[in-house]
């Protein structure tokens, strides 16, 4: 259903007051480019991580770092498959973006909770707005990104018509790899087919370059997505742990709780839109603890720099 004009108009006026947040056009590079090599040193040093990693954890980890503007890229496991648990949450809100650029949805709706939602689900921004009745798609938006708030999610997901839709949204976008086939909590599960609810660290990085630098979404829009990523607050011992104290990062993390951490991200020195690095990690398996999760996402984002030279 198309919004109408009064609605249009005050999702247009609710953007346009909204600053780019270090947006910049970046038709001239792709992120399905050639990956230019990088130094061997470079290399070397992500497979040291990542076996370490995997000694230690019994585990698998999957990682890839690319920076658009040069091409060079690292990659361990990289076409490998992963759960991604909430870290498919930045993906679903820009879908739900996409709508709004074509008027089929419009950020000031609000959608009502459904009591069912609260059983068994993170949720701190719904459960604290839960007597209100209903949240805005932007407030949803929000929690789902910055506060990985499960109910958020679901809802949002229930909205634009289920996983179908999301992985339609990513196979439009040029994403041929990833899907989802449920809601949360149960998309954190191994499932009979091991593809569900998967993507690959080269799939997902490419499709994050393409919603946050690319003219997937309106320009609004991205800087939204880039705006409620950087406010992030649950990946603050991921991969930006490891960038330097003047970079600026947004992610979105994942996880099961147990032996899954996952954290996609975009990143660049202050100032600097034009030396950015993508990032993606995904852990699986294994008997890893919250100290081996720190470490080997910490290492692997202190990489980034080295990558825009």
């Amino acid at each position: 259903m198309r919004s109408a004009p009064g609605m249009k108009m005050a999702r247009r006026r609710f953007l346009v007051s909204l600053p780019l947040i270090g947006i910049t056009t970046r038709s001239a590079f792709a992120a399905d480019a050639a990956a230019v090599p990088p130094p061997d040193a470079q290399r070397d040093a992500l497979a040291v991580i990542a076996r370490r990693f995997e000694k230690e954890s019994g585990g698998r980890i999957g990682a890839h770092l690319f920076c658009p503007e040069t091409g060079a890229a690292l990659s361990w496991r990289g076409e490998e498959r992963f759960l991604m648990c909430s870290s498919f949450k930045a993906s679903l809100v820009a879908c739900v973006l996409e709508r709004c650029d074509r008027d089929v949805d419009d950020l000031t709706h609000r959608l009502a909770f459904v009591d069912s939602d609260f059983k068994d689900n993170w949720a701190p921004v719904a459960r604290a707005n839960r007597d209100a009745g209903s949240l805005s798609i932007a407030a949803l938006c929000a929690g789902a990104v910055t506060m990985s708030d499960n109910i958020c999610a679901n809802m949002l997901l229930r909205h634009i018509g289920g996983p179908a839709v999301l992985t339609r949204f990513w196979r439009e976008s040029g994403d041929d790899v990833t899907r989802l086939d449920a809601f949360e909590p149960e998309l954190n599960r191994p499932s009979a087919d091991p593809q569900a609810n998967t993507t690959s660290p080269v799939a997902m990085a490419r499709t994050l370059h393409r919603l946050i630098h690319g003219t997937l979404l309106h320009p609004h829009s991205a800087a939204l997505l880039r705006g409620w990523m950087i406010s992030c607050t649950t990946g603050t011992h991921r991969l930006r742990a490891g960038l330097p104290p003047h970079w600026v990062a947004g992610d979105k993390t994942g996880n099961n709780g147990k032996d899954i951490s996952a954290d996609i991200a975009f990143a660049a020195p202050e100032g600097q839109a034009g030396k950015s690095v993508i990032m993606t990690a995904y852990t699986a398996g294994g008997t890893p603890d919250e100290t081996r999760f720190r470490k080997v996402f910490r290492d692997i984002g202190a990489l980034a720099p080295q990558l825009v030279g």
